[in-house]
């Protein structure tokens, strides 16, 4: 029997669709399944009162998923990139944490005892995981993240962003921070650090791209990283630059494993703490955690701190400004060039009263030598 070609073209399209799909993410995989989230638990999510919805993307999106909340992830946080509530580097919160703001905002977002939360965002997903991470560490135990972008759910579940945090928002849910519950244990306090750097029994993963690792790139006075940390960039987590689609339990934990042998804690570091928080999937996979909710744009501000690729001396913000001025320079030196061959081509003698650019272009010259120079070591 002869198949028909539109048929057998139509099957295999089906077949390239369906492999194509997002492979599901299946909770039980992993050792905490409780504070895992699918899809399908999002879907079931919308509309039931037993569940708050929680869009920490960074940015305002345009659509999310029906019923949700929105709250920038940086709300939580302070301008020095700290965990609101925490006092200053270094410090130890166990000591001295005020959880009473962060209680605030999660009652407002309607966080009620009971209640289990979802927090989710579109790409990067480490914006719901700096949410997640706070609201763990407060000691909330039904908060689950959901691992990939949210938009991966379907159009038919997104709508326009109906309602969004704002500092004078009521307070819709009761939660209340247990201090005994708070989980000191995973905040990496300066001591904790240079605990893990000296005994060499603790992976130092850090989550930003490559550049910022070896401090060709920094957003403070220096660049560089935490001596002996690996680098493991966040987004080697999901299959897609969407992030639509997480990795396999199985591939994540051979590059955990591959980085890291013979561990059974894992600190993660960044810049601030934001990527830092996809220490959720090492995490996931059994090991200790430690969240370096300072990183890097605190560290490089501490000469005592034992650190590598330390070669940037000026800030990320000024490098637009240097390379802006290395361009004028090279125009100024181009301009001398010119007007000096055509002085020479002329053979004019210059008198001591004429203005000659013999001079201007040695200064120019050196000039730009030394915001190359600069400009090398960023």
């Amino acid at each position: 029997m002869k198949v028909p070609f539109k048929a057998l073209l139509l099957s295999v399209l089906v077949l390239l669709v369906t492999g194509a799909l997002a492979a599901p993410i299946n909770p039980n995989d992993w050792k905490h399944p409780e504070a895992m989230a699918t899809l399908d638990e999002l879907k079931k999510a919308i509309g039931n009162p037993d569940y708050v919805i929680i869009d920490a993307s960074k940015h305002k999106p345009s659509k999310t998923v029906k019923g949700a909340i929105w709250i920038s992830c940086a709300s939580v946080r302070q301008a020095s990139g700290l965990l609101k509530g925490i006092k200053g580097y270094p410090s130890d919160p166990a000591k001295d944490f005020d959880p009473s703001e962060l209680q605030k905002i999660f009652r407002q977002l309607g966080v009620s005892n009971g209640k289990t939360v979802i927090v989710i965002s579109r790409k990067p997903v480490w914006d719901a995981g700096v949410v997640w991470t706070s609201l763990y560490f407060l000691g909330y135990d039904k908060v689950k993240l959901l691992p990939v972008n949210y938009t991966a759910i379907g159009e038919e579940y997104l709508g326009p962003v109906e309602k969004s945090w704002s500092p004078d928002l009521p307070e819709t849910g009761d939660f209340t921070v247990d201090k005994s519950k708070i989980r000191y244990d995973m905040y990496a306090t300066r001591e904790k650090i240079l605990g893990a750097i000296e005994s060499g029994n603790v992976g130092i993963m850090d989550c930003r791209p490559e550049a910022w690792y070896k401090g060709e790139i920094a957003k403070s006075v220096r660049g560089g990283h935490l001596k002996g940390a690996k680098d493991v960039p966040a987004e080697s987590f999901w299959e897609d630059s969407y992030q639509k689609e997480l990795k396999s339990k199985s591939e994540i934990e051979k590059l955990i494993e591959e980085k890291f042998p013979g561990v059974k804690k894992i600190l993660t570091t960044c810049n601030t703490g934001h990527r830092a928080t996809v220490g959720y999937f090492v995490w996931q996979l059994g090991y200790e955690w430690l969240y370096d909710d300072a990183s890097w744009n605190i560290h490089a501000y501490d000469a005592s701190m034992p650190a590598e690729d330390i070669h940037v001396l000026i800030s990320y913000k000024d490098y637009s400004s240097l390379k802006k001025t290395v361009q004028e320079l090279k125009e100024q030196i181009s301009s001398l060039q010119k007007e000096l061959a055509k002085e020479k081509a002329s053979k004019k003698t210059t008198t001591p009263s004429k203005k000659t650019p013999g001079f201007e272009l040695v200064i120019a010259i050196i000039g730009i030598a030394a915001v190359a120079y600069i400009v090398r070591r960023k």
